[in-house]
């Protein structure tokens, strides 16, 4: 029989560095599989308020991966609009290698254009780029 994992992904929006490391190590001491951060700049969803305070999501990874032990580590979803794929393979090596090989890498199109109109980068959507979101195909160095 298959056993069933749990993962949490708690909000790097609106709280603090030492509530962050309290919540990722009470999971790690307990039985949760995995935490996860986001790859967003601002907090995002609906009716959010972009001016708000948000923890970037893979430098509070590699944060992770030093002060937890046990747990697998991941981001949820890395943006390929606004990520550069080789750094993103750069980043992702060296997080794997901070916590002894327990990243795990999530990749996705980005979808929050009020981030992306907030930083003044480009949206283009799947159908004008394809299904990867960016013509240029952003993830081959990582697969």
């Amino acid at each position: 029989m298959a056993k069933l994992l749990f993962g949490s992904q708690p909000s790097l929006a609106e709280t603090s560095w030492s509530q962050l490391v309290e919540t990722w190590q009470a999971m790690d001491e307990t039985q949760w599989h995995s935490l996860w951060t986001y790859d967003h700049f601002v907090p995002a969803g609906p009716g959010a308020d972009i001016t708000r305070d948000c923890f970037e999501g893979w430098t509070a990874l590699a944060g992770a991966a030093l002060v937890t032990h046990r747990i697998r580590i991941g981001c949820l979803v890395t943006g390929n609009t606004y990520r550069n794929p080789v750094l993103v393979a750069k980043m992702a090596a060296t997080i794997d290698h901070m916590s002894n090989g327990r990243l795990d890498v999530g990749l996705g199109a980005s979808w929050h254009v009020p981030e992306h109109e907030a930083y003044g980068w480009d949206f283009s959507s799947m159908k004008e780029t394809g299904s990867s979101g960016r013509s240029d195909s952003p993830h081959s160095p990582l697969i």
